[in-house]
């Protein structure tokens, strides 16, 4: 059951700076892709890689020779990730969620599409609303193609903002515009058609390597320096190179392609927070997809849990605040303190599989940044507060 109706969640706040939550790092040479989470307001140091794992199919590695070989993009409608080694496209699902749709097959990439743009892909980015992929190779020309076999031309080649040595693309969303980046690291913005918007973005703090792909943030969002989050990979380390005050942040393996996911940011909790001694191994606190305004399907999830007999508390708010030693010394230092924009929802029992789903449906209509902070909660004899605490994390409505 659930305390409060859904349309209470929508009195959640505009406009907190909160950057990027996830990006994918891609390197084509060994056939990883990394998932990772820039520094967020909640949690403002560089943090490690998520997780990273094997792309598959596997695609055989890239031509010798390339400043960038291959790329990689998400579709933030269905929540699959496409890449490719420069000669073939492939997609697949992340990991964290189940896609919307089935990977479509492998598709080997026309000689008369590399033609137009001048050789092997180096480039690669998807509109997701309409589902047009865009590829690019070293000359910087981009081509807009549909994702089916064959990949038939459906936007004529036209130049990339006119800049050449391109290592990689990106399509932002918010602006129905192109975004690429050379391998000095410059960021090149322009319409689908070539005209460009605004002058190259110089990095203000230079990507620490030989430069293999660039993302914008997806969620509307600002950065110290009140733009828009502009990451580019160099080497095995990430910079919003729009912002003054960046610190590079580690990607895994050295960045061949970079692309923006809409996940929620998460921030861990001390061992000992996330589990009921004795009763549950959660709660635990997940999405069942990506938070884009194309998934009305998307909900918050909590794990871990006694099937058929726990209950939980789904705890959202506007504000995040440090519990002081709420369950011991130090054992619960981050989540939701009580407040007058707390909102509780219990749910439950728990299914057969021991979890509990708070839908919260998105929709073209949901403003693009609107967010939540959660934290879930389950009662707990064990722990001295009568509760055991989910990691925190903040659901943010991202564009496709």
């Amino acid at each position: 059951m659930y305390t409060r109706t859904l349309a209470v969640l929508a009195l959640a706040l505009l406009g907190s700076r909160i950057p990027a939550q996830r990006l994918i790092a891609y390197e084509p040479l060994a056939g990883l892709a990394t998932e990772l989470q820039p520094p967020t307001g909640s949690l403002p140091m560089p943090n490690p890689p998520s997780v990273t794992y094997p792309v598959l199919p596997a695609l055989p590695p890239p031509l010798p020779g390339l400043p960038s070989p291959g790329d990689v993009t998400f579709d933030n409608g269905f929540g699959l990730l496409y890449y490719t080694n420069g000669s073939t496209i492939a997609a697949m699902a992340s990991p964290t969620f189940a896609p919307l749709m089935a990977p479509p097959a492998s598709v080997p990439i026309p000689a008369s599409v590399l033609a137009m743009i001048g050789g092997p892909v180096t480039g690669m980015a998807i509109d997701a609303l309409t589902g047009l992929v865009y590829l690019t190779s070293v000359p910087g020309i981009v081509v807009g193609v549909g994702p089916v076999p064959g990949l038939p031309v459906l936007v004529p080649p036209f130049p990339a903002g006119g800049p050449v040595g391109i290592a990689g693309l990106d399509y932002d969303g918010l602006t129905g515009t192109l975004w690429a980046v050379d391998v000095a690291g410059t960021a090149y913005n322009f319409a689908v058609g070539g005209a460009p918007v605004g002058p190259p973005v110089v990095p203000i703090v230079p990507p620490p390597g030989p430069v293999g792909g660039i993302a914008i943030d997806k969620l509307g969002k600002l950065n110290p320096a009140g733009l828009r989050p502009l990451y580019v990979g160099g080497g095995p380390l990430i910079v919003d190179i729009r912002d003054p005050a960046a610190i590079p942040f580690p990607a895994g393996p050295p960045v061949g392609g970079l692309t923006f996911m809409d996940h929620p940011a998460t921030v861990p909790l001390l061992p000992g927070c996330e589990s009921c001694p004795g009763a549950t191994t959660g709660p635990t606190a997940f999405t069942t997809g990506v938070m884009s305004i194309a998934n009305p399907g998307f909900a918050v999830g909590m794990g871990g849990l006694t099937p058929g007999v726990s209950f939980g508390i789904f705890a959202f708010d506007s504000v995040s605040s440090p519990f002081v030693s709420i369950n011991g010394p130090a054992a619960c230092p981050l989540g939701l303190a009580p407040g007058p924009g707390l909102i509780l929802v219990i749910g439950g029992p728990a299914n057969a599989a021991g979890t509990i789903l708070m839908p919260i449906p998105f929709s073209v209509g949901t403003p693009v940044g609107l967010f939540l902070h959660n934290q879930n909660l389950t009662f707990c004899p064990a722990q001295p507060s009568g509760l055991a605490f989910s990691r925190f994390q903040t659901i943010t409505v991202g564009a496709l």
